[in-house]
């Protein structure tokens, strides 16, 4: 437990450096552009982007301390740059929660078989709590659409993207690991006692397993919020129609019986 809180004081260090904050700089302007001009709207509760190649660099390099900053601002400065309806915050959390989930996977990785997993393993998580369970909160709540109603669509197409999301990940995160530690030699340092790694395996999936009660955590608190907004609904429904008999009674108007 203090090598995962750990994790995010050694990221919060990696904000004293001119060269770091340079290079986030450079990765925050790559999502937004990635963001703003290659993703494709397929409808008000469907879009299609590529934006997450550069946050989950972010997390590699940075970690989830700064995966969380980063995906703030991305979100911010994609709102300022092109609005696209009301401001919500809660999608700001979102997007700055996948830059966390991103860096508590990816935070010290090396190019070796454990980067896939590390890849595999943040991209099911960020699309179970971002974007298929608190994403699909935030949007019935705005539109007015059952979580239920919309689920099945999101559920389709994530599924559908998840393995190319993988490939693209597999691609270019080696890349961009290799990229940076031939321009600033030395400047990257691995943590000794790596998480995922043969000799730390029980750990890699104790780690995987916390993560996992996190996401079962979160599933509950979606499905209680659901049930209450259920209850709630019911309960107007029921207050309405007293109202309507009470004005039929009144008005000594016949009720007209529906046909079913």
């Amino acid at each position: 437990m203090k090598g995962f809180f750990n994790l995010f004081a050694r990221s919060a260090k990696e904000l004293k450096s001119v060269r770091n904050l340079c290079v986030i700089a450079m990765l925050i302007a790559l999502d937004l552009v990635l963001k703003l001009t290659i993703s494709i709207k397929v409808s008000n509760y469907m879009t299609i982007s590529f934006a997450f190649i550069a946050m989950a660099a972010i997390g590699m390099l940075y970690g989830p301390t700064v995966g969380f900053t980063a995906g703030m601002i991305t979100d911010i400065l994609g709102y300022i740059i092109k609005p696209d309806g009301a401001f919500d915050i809660r999608f700001t959390l979102i997007e700055a929660l996948g830059g966390l989930l991103y860096g508590l996977f990816l935070y010290n990785a090396k190019n070796d078989k454990w980067l896939i997993v590390r890849i595999v393993s943040a991209k099911a998580t960020v699309i179970v709590i971002c974007n298929l369970l608190l994403t699909n909160w935030a949007i019935s709540a705005i539109y007015g659409s059952g979580f239920m109603a919309i689920l099945p669509a999101r559920i389709i197409k994530n599924l559908a993207q998840f393995p190319v999301d993988v490939i693209l990940l597999s691609i270019f995160l080696p890349l961009v690991l290799k990229a940076y530690t031939s321009a600033f030699k030395g400047a990257r340092t691995i943590d000794e006692n790596l998480i995922f790694s043969d000799e730390n395996f029980i750990h890699g999936m104790t780690y995987v397993v916390c993560l996992l009660i996190l996401l079962i955590g979160c599933t509950g608190i979606a499905a209680q919020y659901l049930k209450n907004k259920y209850d709630d609904q019911s309960d107007t429904i029921e207050a309405q129609q007293e109202e309507i008999d009470y004005l039929y009674e009144m008005l000594e108007i016949e009720k007209p019986v529906t046909e079913e």
